[in-house]
């Protein structure tokens, strides 16, 4: 019945849109003192994906149906300014005017047009500076690209940008790994996400507050600090708005699947902002793998004054999923005669529940257009519980299958965060400078809850042919405590150098003093302390650096970019004997050309090479060695592209060589030359779409996108082999003006392929085809 509702409903607003004639809007944007026509000032039709810029002398045209609309005009340097027409003859007329403002680069955003191919600028960078004008690889997945592929994880989101591939482990355990290595930073908000860093993944929740992600790619630790070998992954909220904004989407999908989300935001006096958004998934999951997320948000942008911005967001989510260890496979990686690879082998008492509180408040003060002062708070409540009978043994038979190892811990973090920064614009002689000096500081307290899972459902044998997965019950009980307490402080300097219109140059330092304290108490199932465990304390220090040049032959054309920056992280890994192992060390250099040509295309083109010592491997169960180093070489190709009126396309392609290199022969485990886990060495993406701009069909869109995996080992011995794998996906949509009926296709030729793997020979299957249906409104 909800099905046949939910149809109707579609059909209904399917037969609403008409046909309506074209209207010309030409004007002119002004310097409000000065009267002079402003160059370059983005103009977004908002609630469509129709803009346009200014050329040299500040004037406009574009053509819109007839109707009412939002246009907004933003210009660096310049407040924003909205305005409200009703087009009713062919042509119109309407001039603007732009009044400077103080806050300077920050006040134009990758969002104010989503059209403007090659004009983003990254939060991330925190340079407030286009792409091809930094010597660095960046990215972007705009929301524009999230609602055509109708994607509502982190995951899957990601998986549009090259030479990253997102790895869902364990049920809902989300890592990456970027050019080869699992060494990254996601950051929310610019903040920080330590957990990633202390466990390798961690649970992520659904994407309904989301504007955009950004990926910067190589080591950014004169930023963020340390750990981000591979990169860099920041998620952008959405803000409040200058003028009343909501939306709302319902997805109904293949197993059962429902996702709901809705957002409302504008102003609430001429000083103060909010934003609301929810978000929730059900379903039932591929594999009978379920899913259950709930989250919400609050934004409030308050601007008592012209130069003050103070800024408040509260998130909170609670998840459940139910976890999956995979199918084991036999010694040559292919999937056992009479195993389907549809059955999940799991005990349904196995969990992962997720639960966080998120606070961040930043406050920023402008002294003048060239200087300002910003402090960023944040603190963050963490708490996971994960239960799972994680090894499945296969007998000689093959027909049935052991569960062991019954796993269980419950991660509670809490972390406090604040940075401090002082941006700076100024000139020396004729060389301009974007200079960034700041401050961090982080506290962090884990405390992981372990013990024993006991009760007759455990170390239970199931036929690999229709098992009876409930074999009776099963709970842990808690006795020991692991406790981690790290505290970080930093210095860091970025100078971003134009030296002149062709030749650019960026500069960064940053002091990190690290300080973590670990021990293990043992404890009763009511966590009451039994036995203090000896303290270790675990002091170090790091000097991060990083430099680049650019040279842009044709200006704002063409980059031929080359940097090179160094990497950190801190050893937290204490054996049963106390030995504390050295900090992981490495570096990268890079080079690459970026090309972008009338906010139609752009395209980047690199090669890098990337090292990382002092990896720690196990030796045995309860040993652990510190052996070896890796590294890995590749290239990456990526280009996007809007040629025409509502045909958009984004293609990339990464080469990557990651290699044990050679080590202390006497400890080395594993032969130099093999290759790193989870690093295929080809991979590409392409995402497609094309919307009609005009006639009857007028909104009617298409998309097709596919994503290729090589070949790839689960284990540094290379004993097993992921196969390489095509998955096509598709959408079809129609756009109306404030209504969008949307239906997605993945994995069209449902292709078996697996993604991921624990313990070596246990794989994850891919989902197979799946489909969504979808119905939002925004206004």
């Amino acid at each position: 019945m909800k099905k046949l509702v939910l149809c109707s409903a579609l059909l209904l607003l399917a037969i609403t849109a008409y046909a309506q004639s074209s209207i010309t809007i030409t004007g002119t944007v002004k310097d409000q003192i000065t009267g002079k026509g402003i160059p370059n000032v983005s103009i977004s039709v908002q609630e469509t994906n129709l803009g346009t810029t200014t050329n040299q002398e500040g004037t406009y045209s574009i053509s819109l149906e007839k109707g009412a609309y939002e246009i907004l005009f933003s210009a660096m340097g310049y407040q924003k300014n909205s305005k409200h027409i009703s087009l009713s003859r062919a042509t119109h007329m309407l001039e603007v005017t732009l009044t400077k403002n103080i806050n300077g680069l920050d006040e134009v955003l990758i969002d104010s047009d989503p059209n403007k191919i090659g004009k983003e600028i990254l939060n991330v960078n925190k340079l407030g500076v286009q792409g091809i004008d930094i010597p660095v690889t960046a990215y972007s997945v705009n929301a524009k690209v999230m609602e055509q592929r109708n994607v509502s994880d982190l995951g899957d989101a990601v998986k549009s940008a090259t030479g990253v591939r997102p790895i869902n482990r364990y049920g809902g355990f989300q890592t990456f790994r970027i050019r080869g290595f699992n060494n990254f930073v996601l950051l929310v908000d610019g903040v920080r996400d330590e957990r990633h860093n202390l466990s390798t993944s961690a649970p992520s929740t659904n994407l309904s507050n989301v504007e955009r992600i950004e990926v910067l790619k190589g080591p950014a630790g004169v930023l963020y600090g340390h750990s981000a070998l591979g990169g860099i992954i920041n998620i952008v909220r959405k803000k409040p708005s200058y003028t009343q904004k909501a939306n709302f989407k319902s997805t109904y999908g293949s197993f059962d699947t429902y996702n709901i989300e809705g957002g409302v935001g504008g102003p609430i006096s001429d000083k103060l902002r909010y934003r609301v958004d929810l978000g929730m998934t059900r379903t039932s999951g591929w594999r009978d793998y379920g899913v259950a997320t709930n989250n919400g948000s609050l934004m409030l942008d308050f601007t008592p004054s012209t130069k003050d911005e103070l800024s408040f967001y509260f998130q909170t989510n609670s998840d459940v999923y139910d976890t999956d260890t995979g199918i084991p496979v036999d010694e040559d990686s292919n999937v056992i005669e009479g195993m389907n690879p549809e059955t999940r082998y799991n005990d349904p008492q196995d969990h992962l529940k997720h639960k966080r509180f998120d606070y961040q408040i930043k406050y920023t003060h402008h002294f003048s257009e060239d200087l300002k002062l910003s402090d960023h708070l944040s603190y963050s409540d963490d708490d996971i519980d994960y239960l799972s009978t994680e090894f499945l043994e296969v007998n000689e038979r093959q027909d049935s299958i052991t569960r062991a190892f019954p796993f269980y811990f419950n991660h509670q973090t809490k972390t406090f965060q604040n940075q401090l920064d002082l941006s700076y614009t100024f000139k020396t002689g004729g060389i301009e400078h974007k200079a960034l000096l700041g401050n961090s500081v982080s506290i962090l307290d884990r405390r992981t809850f372990r013990g024993e899972v006991v009760g007759p459902g455990t170390f239970t044998t199931i036929s690999v042919q229709n098992p009876v997965l409930n074999q009776g019950h099963i709970e842990a009980v808690d006795t020991r405590v692991d406790v981690k307490k790290e505290v970080v402080y930093a210095f860091y300097l970025q100078d971003w150098i134009k030296i002149s219109d062709k030749l650019k140059g960026l500069i960064g330092l940053r002091y990190d003093r690290f300080t973590g304290t670990y021990y293990r108490d043992a404890i009763d199932n009511n966590r009451d302390l039994i036995t203090a465990g000896d303290r270790t304390k675990i002091p170090s220090s790091s000097l991060s650096y990083r430099a680049g040049l650019i040279y842009q032959p044709i200006k704002d054309v063409v980059s031929i970019f080359a940097s090179y920056s160094n990497y950190f992280k801190p050893s937290r890994r204490v054996t049963p004997d106390g030995t504390v192992f050295d900090p992981e060390t490495g570096f990268q250099n890079e080079l690459g050309v970026k090309f972008q040509k009338n906010n139609k295309i752009a395209a980047t083109i690199s090669a890098y090479y990337m090292l990382k010592n002092n990896i720690v491997e196990r030796t045995s169960v309860d040993n652990y060695q510190q052996i070896g180093s890796a590294d890995s070489r590749g290239i990456e190709f990526d280009i996007e592209s809007e040629p025409v009126a509502g045909l958009y396309f984004k293609l990339g392609y990464a080469f990557v060589d990651a290699k044990i290199r050679d080590y202390d022969e006497a400890l080395q485990t594993v032969p130099a030359g093999n290759k790193l886990p989870f690093a295929p060495e080809n991979s590409t993406n392409f995402w497609g779409n094309y919307e009609f701009q005009k006639g009857i069909i007028q909104g009617l869109g298409i998309g097709v996108g596919m994503n290729y995996v090589d070949k790839n080992y689960t284990d540094s011995s290379n004993t097993y082999e992921l196969p390489s794998y095509t998955t096509i996906d598709g959408a079809l949509y129609y756009q109306a003006k404030k209504v969008r009926i949307g239906l997605n296709i993945n994995n069209i030729a449902d292709e078996l392929y697996f993604t991921d793997a624990i313990y070596s020979n246990q794989f994850f299957p891919g989902q197979g085809r799946n489909y969504k249906v979808s119905l939002s409104y925004k206004f």
